[in-house]
């Protein structure tokens, strides 16, 4: 008999002692394990977490977040939306919710209501993701082959976080697929300047230069590829793949540069009567360029390159007036000048300085860095 209370006793002690462990952890405790499962892409032990988490904290609104994000992961819509809908109702302003659940649409390819959804985040200022449901706004519009929309909201996405490498990569990706390959190597350019540089990056630049036919960089980038030892070894065949067309195009460049050498040499035969002469060996007159009222010469706008222009970007902005308050507290408080408010999209940007190369804009942004001041290298 003793023997039996003395094990009840210490049963009773034991779901005490378990019951006390879990009130300790917490809901904290068991959101965080979910976070850090989610990160590693353990979907099974998020989804547990999160919802030991929501059963001891149903009114957080980012464990149902984060719920519905695990559940989405595993194709289970019906959950995911369920939760989404209950961190929206927990709280309404909690607009990462709202995003998830535009997404969650975008998945199902139901493109109206993902519109919707993701347009509403977008109407809360505070919002601090604009980048992404820009970025998901775009890639509505891609699948709806709404080309004007997918690069105006793609543009967006890198405006208000340059560093969104999804979207830059994205960007780079459809500038080269409709054939505009120096704004493309333009994106890759300004991520380098950022300090985000790896092989994938270098093999796309070296790719760019080779259609651009610039022959020499292009095997600077690929040698830098195949000499890196941390460089993957299928990025190391592509590498050796394009050295081989490149080394083709280099050798056709040279046969037909040579050819075109021995026409001009070739002297015509003076024993004929120069009438005689086929109006073919009979260079053909170059056309005059228009001129302008006072007779100087008017370069055709359409042929000549746009100067790029090299700044900093320390904000962006939905409002005119946000833009101009950071601008006056950075002059205000960090004594930052140089600084000028520049429209692109409905977005205002506050750009630093106007620098003749990177190396220049990025000594500049390192500077800053020493006064806690955090920006982006971009070109224009």
């Amino acid at each position: 008999m003793k023997l039996l209370s003395a094990i009840l006793i210490l049963f009773i002690f034991s779901c005490a002692s378990i019951q006390q462990e879990k009130d300790v952890k917490g809901w904290q405790y068991y959101y965080d394990l979910g976070v850090s499962s989610l990160l590693v892409k353990n979907y099974s032990e998020a989804i547990t977490n999160f919802f030991l988490a929501a059963q001891m904290a149903p009114n957080e609104p980012k464990v149902w977040n984060s719920l519905g994000m695990a559940y989405m992961e595993v194709m289970e819509y019906d959950k995911a939306e369920k939760a989404f809908k209950r961190a929206l109702e927990v709280d309404k302003k909690f607009t990462e919710a709202k995003l998830n659940l535009g997404i969650l649409h975008f998945r199902k390819k139901d493109y109206e209501r993902a519109l919707k959804e993701i347009k509403e985040t977008l109407d809360y200022e505070a919002f601090p993701n604009k980048h992404v449901a820009f970025y998901y706004l775009a890639r509505i519009y891609k699948v709806l082959e709404n080309q004007a929309l997918y690069f105006e909201n793609l543009k967006k996405a890198t405006i208000y976080n340059p560093m969104f490498l999804d979207a830059q990569f994205e960007l780079a990706n459809a500038y080269q697929e409709i054939g505009d390959y120096r704004s493309a190597l333009d994106v890759y350019r300004n991520l380098v300047s950022n300090g985000v540089n790896n092989p994938q990056i270098e093999l796309n630049m070296a790719w760019l230069m080779f259609y651009l036919g610039d022959y020499e960089n292009a095997k600077l980038y690929v040698r830098r590829i195949i000499e890196n030892k941390q460089a993957e070894a299928n990025l190391k065949t592509q590498a050796y793949n394009l050295l081989s067309q490149i080394l083709i195009k280099e050798q056709e460049r040279l046969i037909s540069k040579a050819k075109a050498q021995e026409e001009l040499t070739e002297k015509p035969d003076l024993s004929q009567n120069p009438q005689d002469l086929q109006k073919k060996d009979i260079p053909k007159e170059e056309p005059v360029a228009a001129k302008s009222p006072q007779g100087s010469q008017t370069p055709d706008k359409s042929t000549q390159p746009k100067e790029k222009v090299i700044r900093i970007q320390l904000g962006a902005f939905s409002s005119e007036d946000r833009a101009k308050a950071w601008k006056e507290k950075l002059e205000r408080e960090k004594g930052v000048r140089d600084l000028v408010i520049v429209e692109q999209l409905g977005i205002y940007k506050v750009l630093y300085g106007n620098f003749k190369n990177r190396a220049e804009a990025k000594y500049h942004l390192e500077k800053l860095r020493t006064y806690n001041i955090y920006g982006f290298i971009v070109q224009e």
